[in-house]
């Protein structure tokens, strides 16, 4: 933004209410929206702080003598701040990955050893052991060692993957 369209254009597009003129930030005043009158606040090379925030709608700004003027405004993207992206379905985590990896990375939820997996998937500790050893190549579960056995668990990365 401030490459394209320059000091005024940043601060129009934050709030267009504010406006830039040599080094002084103009906020006007509305009486829909505000009470108060305008605010000039003149720069004279001391900076300028801009803090985005998710608490306030429009442009406020606070004034220190001995600190260089803030000025706060909406962060953009707030609307969605809650919201958390949909989980990757089975379907599309089977085709990434393959219909035994995939089953393998959700089981991962809890510790298990390659025998318990083995198990649960009613296949061969060894089938399982080479569906983890890729699957720990791309970093998707981790490894603890426990006395004789080693327990893999889902990673970070493995658990935005499942969602």
């Amino acid at each position: 933004m401030l490459a394209e369209e320059g000091v005024g254009g940043l601060f129009t597009s934050l709030d267009p209410r504010l406006s830039w003129n040599g080094d002084v930030l103009t906020l006007v005043a509305s009486h829909n929206y505000r009470p108060w009158p305008a605010a000039d606040i003149r720069i004279g090379g001391r900076g300028l702080v801009l803090v985005p925030t998710l608490f306030c709608h429009g442009a406020h700004t606070m004034i220190d003598p001995g600190l260089p003027p803030l000025l706060s405004y909406p962060a953009r993207g707030r609307a969605t701040i809650s919201q958390t992206p949909p989980p990757v379905s089975d379907e599309a985590l089977t085709r990434l990955l393959g219909g035994p990896r995939a089953r393998l990375l959700r089981l991962l939820e809890e510790p298990a050893s390659t025998t318990e997996l083995a198990h649960r998937l009613d296949v061969t500790p060894g089938a399982v052991s080479q569906h983890l050893s890729v699957l720990y190549d791309a970093g998707l579960p981790t490894r603890t060692r426990s006395g004789r056995s080693v327990r893999y668990m889902r990673s970070e990365l493995g658990e935005e993957l499942c969602g």
